[in-house]
């Protein structure tokens, strides 16, 4: 393992220990445990990947057989670019004061939780609930950004299945400025989704929906409006910018439509070992709203998402607005997981040490 390491606050690295025999030459199948000298600096999990928590410096060590080295690890403060909009621990249930509404009722479980810390969010989904038994969505208003940075950390059971559909679960979601704090999260003005699908295992997949946004005045949708009016959506329902991504337009009373970006692989892995979906991992998220020239929205918006510091979906052609409505920001954060079919078996997920801020470390 490295003799010393930089990080910044909130980033991951993955340190690698080898244990070797007398000579030097490397030892397989060995049992190697991590620890932290400072938890409130540096925190570090049991496959060996180590996040900063706070600027200073911790002294990071792997054990095997008796044996052990170490790795110094200095945090840097995160730029100043970046405004922490709230933090989340789980420590302590009293969510009510720490900006929470609509659902203050969330379960903590002091039995799992990452490492320096002493709770967690445990989310659990009885057979055939839509949502779990704590309750539904659960909201935190932030200030008003055109960029969205969200970091946590995830476990989920052994026996975690999803939804058992190519749909759902959904698990974090932000509305715009322009939806209310009340507004249900199924028909507004810009929604996203953070999440995976779990088809033997998990695929990270972000979407949006601007079901208010959808235009019917040319006609019955799904119709492309694309350069015949910004008064439109951006989804599917009046035609979409980007490719590659995955589209719906239906009338739902009124019109739904929506486009996901998908991971090209599988990363929440359903056997032991790196990225392991009963391991705690680190997810991580970036938004950047499209910009607008000459009153037109340009395909230029950023999506980006990351899984134990490995970049696994990195789009900067995304048309989240129109010139219809150029100054809609992001505004509003919830945990609302929901499985809309009712959960195939009994299932459990676990969330800590979430972070919002308006960009990455």
């Amino acid at each position: 393992m490295p003799a010393s390491e930089t990080v910044t606050v909130g980033q991951t690295i993955q340190l690698v220990a080898t244990p070797k025999d007398s000579a030097g030459h490397p030892l397989s199948g060995r049992l190697v445990t991590w620890a932290t000298g400072n938890s409130g600096v540096v925190a570090v999990n049991g496959t060996g990947l180590v996040t900063g928590v706070a600027a200073g410096s911790a002294t990071i060590t792997a054990t095997s057989e008796g044996k052990d080295g170490s790795s110094a690890i200095t945090v840097a403060a995160p730029p100043a670019g970046a405004v922490l909009l709230f933090q989340e621990n789980f420590e302590d249930n009293a969510f009510a004061s720490r900006g929470w509404y609509d659902n203050t009722r969330m379960t903590i479980t002091d039995s799992v939780h990452i490492a320096g810390s002493t709770h967690a969010l445990e989310v659990h989904f009885p057979v055939g609930a839509t949502t779990p038994a704590s309750g539904g969505a659960a909201r935190h208003l932030f200030l008003p950004t055109p960029s969205l940075y969200i970091s946590y950390w995830v476990k989920y059971g052994v026996n975690w299945v999803g939804s058992g559909k190519p749909y759902h679960p959904h698990e974090f979601l932000v509305l715009s400025d322009l939806d209310g704090d009340w507004d249900g999260p199924a028909n507004n003005w810009l929604t996203l989704y953070l999440e995976h699908n779990y088809q033997n295992g998990g695929i990270p997949r972000m979407a949006l929906q601007d079901n208010k946004a959808i235009n019917t005045s040319f006609g019955t949708p799904p119709i492309n409006l694309i350069g015949i009016t910004e008064n439109r959506s951006t989804c599917g329902c009046n035609g979409v910018m980007e490719s590659n991504v995955v589209t719906s337009c239906f009338s739902s009373a009124p019109w739904y439509n929506s486009k996901e970006i998908t991971a090209a692989q599988v990363w929440f892995q359903p056997v032991p070992g790196p990225g392991y979906k009963g391991n705690w991992n680190h997810v991580e998220a970036y938004y950047q709203l499209n910009s607008i020239i000459g009153a037109i929205g340009q395909p230029d918006g950023v999506l980006q998402y990351w899984l134990n510091g490995t970049l696994v979906i990195d789009r900067h052609d995304i048309l989240y607005r129109t010139g219809a409505r150029p100054s809609i920001n992001f505004h509003q954060f919830l945990i609302a997981p929901y499985i809309g079919d009712g959960s195939p078996v009994d299932q459990y997920m676990w969330v800590d040490n979430l972070t919002v801020a308006t960009g990455r470390p």
